[in-house]
Parts: structure tokens; C-alpha cells; sequence
């Protein structure tokens, strides 16, 4: 017999629970401890590969590829990147050190190229067509072509 069909019997098996104590399942827990009637969880953050992807993406979106179109020159030197970073930091309350991270990101997975003479760098040539067009490119859409052979 399902428990729905068997009514409100003071007979059955069902448990009282103080719902003050329960835990929500939708939360994506980690690890959870209990002791002495407290629940502790730690909620699941994101690991080393997914918080450097955000940080590329965070610095090409809203740094190095608006500095790009603002110039319409595929390279720039690092006086002008620090004054665009100093402004979106300044803007969005961004740590620098974040910035920083995405930025040497950019230039280990090759999108940046630094001249090894001069403070400049340059974007892939890959992507100067689309800096000669004015066309907006995203992050995802730029590492691609880049990686593409």
C-alpha cells in the first residue's frame, strides 16, 4: 500500500522534522560536516582552469580588444593598456591582481604577442582582419580562430 493511499494514521511511520534544521538540496555542496546539531556546508567553487578562463575572457572582453578597436592598430603599448585597465579597474571595482592574472593568460595561450625590443603587443595575425573590419569579437570566438590550424 503507497503511503498516499494510507491517510493520516497516527500508526504510520512518518518522521516529525524541524524544518529550521533542514538543508537545501538545490545548493552545490562539497563537503558537509555535522556535529552537535549544527550543519556546516561549504559551497563547491570554481577550480584553477575555469577561474583563468574567466579572467582571459573578463580582460579580452572589456580591456585588450576594446583598446584594439579604440586604436585600429593591431598593436598597443603597455602605457596605453595601463591607462584602459586603470580605468575599467577604477569603473567596475575589479581587483588588478585579476587583471593582471588574465592578461599574462592571454599572452601564454598566444592571442597576445609581446615584442621582445619594445612594450608593445600585438594580437594574433589571425585577428586583424577582424580589427580592419571594426567587428566586435568575442573571447570564445578569438580563441578559436587562434587555436584553429
Amino acid at each position: 500500500m503507497l503511503r498516499a493511499d494510507k491517510g493520516n494514521d497516527d500508526n504510520s511511520n512518518e518522521h516529525n522534522y524541524d524544518k529550521s534544521k533542514a538543508i537545501d538540496v538545490n545548493v552545490d555542496i562539497k563537503n558537509v560536516s555535522t556535529g552537535d546539531s549544527k550543519v556546516v556546508a561549504k559551497v563547491k567553487r570554481k577550480g584553477k582552469y575555469a577561474s583563468s578562463t574567466e579572467n582571459r575572457r573578463l580582460v579580452w572582453n572589456n580591456i585588450v580588444w576594446p583598446l584594439i578597436l579604440e586604436l585600429n592598430k593591431p598593436w598597443f603599448t603597455i602605457q596605453e593598456y595601463h591607462t584602459k585597465r586603470d580605468v575599467y579597474c577604477s569603473g567596475n571595482n575589479e581587483l588588478r591582481g585579476r587583471v593582471a592574472g588574465g592578461f599574462v593568460s592571454l599572452v601564454v595561450k598566444g592571442l597576445l604577442l609581446k615584442d621582445k625590443d619594445r612594450d608593445v603587443y600585438s594580437i594574433h595575425w589571425k585577428l586583424v582582419p577582424y580589427m580592419r573590419k571594426r567587428l566586435w569579437l568575442d573571447y570564445g570566438e578569438a580563441i578559436r580562430l587562434v587555436s584553429t590550424k
